[in-house]
């Protein structure tokens, strides 16, 4: 466990380095291009500020103008209101949409996609920075490093596990050591059976699972769709499945690459390895 603890104390001194306030006129109408910045944004306590969001969003923003979806902006409707402030992300918005963005002389900020929690941190407080909320969001990434050691420290004297993380059924895809839910793994204390692949999302067969024999299944469930646990149920081969130890989770609870939302699916999966250790 002692890499998990460095990765949270490393993240602390990193957001807790500079927190300076912006200066200069703060944007008062922004348009968010990404789900995972109108949470941060919600997180902030901005929600005011948001003239906009595509349909990809928290339901806390459903009454927010929508502007397209991640793949098809509307840009009329986004030069029509008028932001002061559009926030994009690497991981959600094309560099194409971007340019055509900053071709038309509209102020776009692009945040990086974040595939581990120190970065998540960085980019939060980098926001806060920028929208006039630095105390805000160092309180707020203060209370999430808290909370992570004490999670930590729980979790210490806990038997390491093998995991299998499954996202999708068709195709059949995992994760490797190089995403944010490889780091959920390390940090819990266990071991991601594709950990060694190459590709961050790797596509896999039902052989390579049997092969590696995880004791603890996670299925990620797609947004809007009804996930079951075919095709493991009659496998009971697979330690995971004659243990009866496969779990769903959202989606919308562990893909949304924000500091808090790393936290809540933090939880929500010690709860599944180590039920009561909380």
């Amino acid at each position: 466990m002692h890499r998990a603890w460095l990765i949270i104390l490393i993240c602390a001194v990193l957001v807790s380095a500079e927190r300076t306030e912006a200066s200069g006129p703060l944007p008062g109408r922004i348009i968010s291009l990404a789900p995972s910045i109108t949470k941060e944004l919600y997180d902030l306590g901005l929600p005011d500020r948001i003239i906009g969001v595509t349909c990809y969003r928290p339901e806390s923003a459903s009454s927010k103008e929508i502007v397209g979806s991640l793949t098809k902006l509307n840009f009329e409707k986004i030069i029509s209101l008028k932001p002061d402030l559009i926030l994009a992300s690497k991981d959600s918005n094309t560099k194409s949409d971007i340019d055509k963005l900053d071709a038309w002389g509209l102020n776009v900020v692009v945040l990086d996609g974040c595939e581990s929690f120190e970065c998540m941190c960085r980019e939060f407080e980098r926001l806060g920075s920028m929208l006039g909320k630095a105390e805000e969001a160092g309180v707020i990434i203060d209370e999430i490093g808290q909370r992570m050691q004490y999670i930590l420290s729980s979790i210490s004297t806990q038997k390491p596990l093998k995991i299998f993380w499954q996202i999708g059924t068709n195709p059949l895809v995992s994760i490797s050591d190089n995403t944010f839910a490889g780091e959920y793994i390390r940090l819990a204390g266990c071991k991601n059976i594709f950990a060694d692949v190459p590709a961050g999302y790797p596509r896999i067969n039902i052989e390579e699972v049997l092969v590696r024999n995880p004791d603890i299944i996670f299925i990620v469930s797609e947004m809007g769709s009804n996930i079951t646990t075919a095709p493991w149920e009659n496998m009971s081969d697979i330690s995971a499945v004659k243990n009866g130890r496969i779990h769903i989770l959202s989606a919308d609870l562990v893909c949304q690459p924000t500091p808090r939302m790393f936290l809540k699916g933090f939880e929500a999966i010690i709860e599944s390895l180590y039920p009561g250790v909380l």
